[in-house]
């Protein structure tokens, strides 16, 4: 029997896709567009796996599949921060792949283009953070604004069952793009989330 996984991670969490504010996902529902096309982004704050660190870490997973995420069939990328040095390197390919909740959606992929090391521009501020790899993704969140007023709309998702987090701030993106071989995206204006993570759950 294999060893199970020893490992700790807490810090932040960026999450956007191309359905309607609010996410079916979150409410055990379809798609909005019947498809699912999404982006995760983890900042590891701090924490370990298997005795190796992983302070300061940041890594993305995007996603497209062509229906509700459990029903599998998905294409899936991995970007991982080029800073992240060498020697971590095999233990954050390793548990991208096994532990929840990243293996999760390695599981119900079908075709998995990779593990790609590319230079990260990272903007943490809640509900106004970002991230830019040059050339690969743009992703920059921003708060619902409510059409007749103008005025910022806030809600907050607490769920108990979530397997990425268990609160999570909702907001919209102002730009959710991926440019890359094998899978890209536009999904501008649609669902975001801003939450923070402490794996396992």
């Amino acid at each position: 029997m294999a060893k199970p996984a020893d490992y700790r991670l807490k810090g932040q969490l960026l999450g956007a896709c191309n359905c309607d504010w609010g996410c079916p996902c979150n409410f055990e529902a379809p798609p909005t567009y019947v498809k699912c096309q999404g982006t995760y982004i983890w900042h590891v704050e701090s924490g370990h796996y298997n005795g190796t660190t992983l302070d300061g870490s940041t890594f993305c997973q995007m996603s497209a599949f062509p229906g509700a995420i459990h029903e599998g069939n998905g294409t899936t990328l991995v970007l991982v921060d080029e800073r992240v040095p060498s020697e971590r390197r095999p233990a954050i390919e390793a548990m991208l792949v096994k532990i929840p909740p990243f293996g999760v959606f390695y599981d119900l992929t079908s075709n998995f283009l990779g593990f790609r090391y590319a230079p990260f521009n990272l903007h943490l501020d809640g509900l106004n953070s970002s991230l830019e790899v040059p050339g690969i993704l743009e992703l920059r969140l921003t708060p619902i604004i409510n059409p007749v007023t103008g005025d910022v709309e806030l809600a907050t998702l607490e769920k108990p069952t979530g397997f990425t987090s268990k609160i999570q701030e909702l907001c919209s993106t102002a730009v959710h793009r991926l440019t890359a071989e094998g899978m890209s995206f536009e999904c501008s204006g649609k669902y975001g989330e801003f939450s923070r993570f402490d794996y396992p759950l």
